[in-house]
């Protein structure tokens, strides 16, 4: 079953083609489109910033943006102790 359409939008490909605007239901939650030319989908960042900015939200939506989920912070993990690290460290300071 397709994903629900929340837009539409001009294929880049040929003039006149009109492509229906979806978002994957799982997993990335990126923007793609359906037309005749097939689906679809900008990897990158500037290829879902130019699905945002093209797409024409379908009437009776209320919210036409999808939800952007927040990308997740990149914090080096800790080191673990090795055993002999442990023996010299002063753990008191």
């Amino acid at each position: 079953m397709a994903n629900p359409d929340i837009g539409t939008i001009a294929c880049p490909l040929e003039s006149g083609c009109v492509g229906k605007v979806r978002q994957y239901s799982r997993g990335s939650r990126k923007l793609y489109y359906a037309c005749k030319h097939g689906m679809i989908t900008p990897n990158l960042e500037a290829g879902q910033q130019w699905m945002r900015d093209n797409m024409k939200p379908l009437e009776g939506e209320e919210n036409p943006e999808p939800a952007r989920q927040p990308e997740p912070e990149n914090k080096p993990k800790p080191k673990p102790k090795n055993w002999l690290s442990a023996l010299l460290e002063d753990d008191d300071e």
